[in-house]
């Protein structure tokens, strides 16, 4: 029985935050991208920025407006709104550490982006999970099958806490990161597995093959890398590994088609949308009709569900061990546990978190 209740999908939406803002103007903590973006993005509303903090470094200028450390603000910052400008998993972007050193600055207005990100009417385009709150009351059904369908104890805990961090009732998730390897938890590689087939899609340079190999009795392997910066690393990696890898510069869908792809982001890249080129992506059955897969890993940057779609009939085949990136998309949370429900297959279903901000968070099924 679970100790770990189904959260509220309450939040305080952004109207008031928004207001403020088109009052006292905004400052950004961080001076990287994500702010970048953020800057143009409230410039474009009308919404004045009166400048730039960062944790630590000498004064300076962007965009032609000041850049102070927190250590050395101007006179009367800490009384004007504070919108984090930082999103992306490494550990010095934990929201909850950034906001605490922020209000230990004296600021008193401080925002995560999940608080005012739906406040830009889409301006920022897509980021990952980050998108209009009310989604998620709208899946509350959904939501709750997916709590229900977790085996265990630390994965309602992770999804519940996750709804809280993303809807902005908390400011980081509790026990995330989970340390230890990511895609190939212990409570998988400790099974009894023959020599298997592993399948590493969005294989990036080659360094979960490598994880796979450390982990798993290897048969053999097959990586799925699009980008063509990265697929070079991870050939060349592959080379290295001692177990026969074959490697394929495609992505995999639910169609083999042509599709656009935005590359040269390292793992960032991501296929769809409008990006700067084109590639090649394939069902995963058409091409592995025949193999014996035991190992499944999908990572492709928010293209899990047509992923999976191209797969089910290797999946149906095989039975094999399912990692699933979960954190692209909002609708992740309902839509990946309910397709594997759906296989009918009996499989288990674990979830875990392991960066911050809720990146890299995984749905095993085995």
């Amino acid at each position: 029985m679970s100790t770990t209740g189904f959260p509220s999908l309450s939040f305080e939406d952004a109207d008031a935050a928004l207001a403020e803002a088109r009052r006292d103007g905004v400052l950004i903590f961080g001076c990287g991208s994500f702010a970048r973006d953020l800057h143009a993005a409230l410039v474009g509303l009308g919404i004045t920025v009166r400048g730039f903090v960062v944790s630590r470094g000498a004064a300076s200028r962007f965009a032609d407006l000041p850049v102070a450390p927190l250590t050395a603000l101007p006179g009367g910052w800490t009384t004007l709104p504070l919108w984090i400008g930082v999103f992306n998993r490494e550990p010095g972007a934990d929201h909850a550490a950034l906001a605490s050193a922020c209000e230990a600055a004296g600021f008193s207005r401080v925002l995560l982006p999940q608080q005012y990100f739906e406040a830009l009417g889409g301006s920022m385009g897509w980021r990952y999970w980050l998108d209009e709150r009310q989604g998620y009351a709208a899946r509350a059904s959904e939501l709750h099958d997916s709590f229900a369908q977790l085996e265990d104890e630390p994965s309602r805990a992770f999804l519940a806490d996750i709804l809280r961090y993303r809807l902005g009732q908390i400011r980081g998730i509790p026990s995330a990161p989970v340390c230890g390897p990511q895609y190939f938890p212990d409570f998988l590689t400790g099974l009894a597995h023959p020599p298997l087939g592993f399948v590493d899609a969005g294989a990036y340079n080659g360094d979960t093959l490598a994880e796979a190999q450390r982990y798993l009795p290897l048969r053999e392997a097959w990586a799925f890398e699009p980008d063509p910066a990265n697929f070079p690393l991870l050939a060349e990696r592959a080379r290295g590994l001692g177990v026969p890898v074959t490697c394929l510069p495609c992505g995999l869908s639910s169609v083999n088609a042509s599709l656009a792809f935005s590359g040269g982001h390292g793992e960032a890249s991501t296929l769809g949308g409008e990006g700067n080129s084109h590639i090649q992506v394939l069902r995963l059955d058409d091409c592995l009709p025949n193999a014996r897969v035991g190992y499944l890993k999908l990572d492709v940057e928010g293209h899990e569900m047509e992923a999976l779609a191209g797969a089910e009939a290797l999946i149906r085949r095989n039975r094999p061990v399912l990692a699933i990136a979960g954190y692209h998309r909002r609708d992740d949370l309902w839509r990946i546990p309910a397709w594997i429900s759906s296989l009918d297959l009996d499989y288990r279903l674990r979830f875990r978190i392991h960066a911050h901000n809720s990146f890299d968070a995984v749905f095993y099924a085995y």
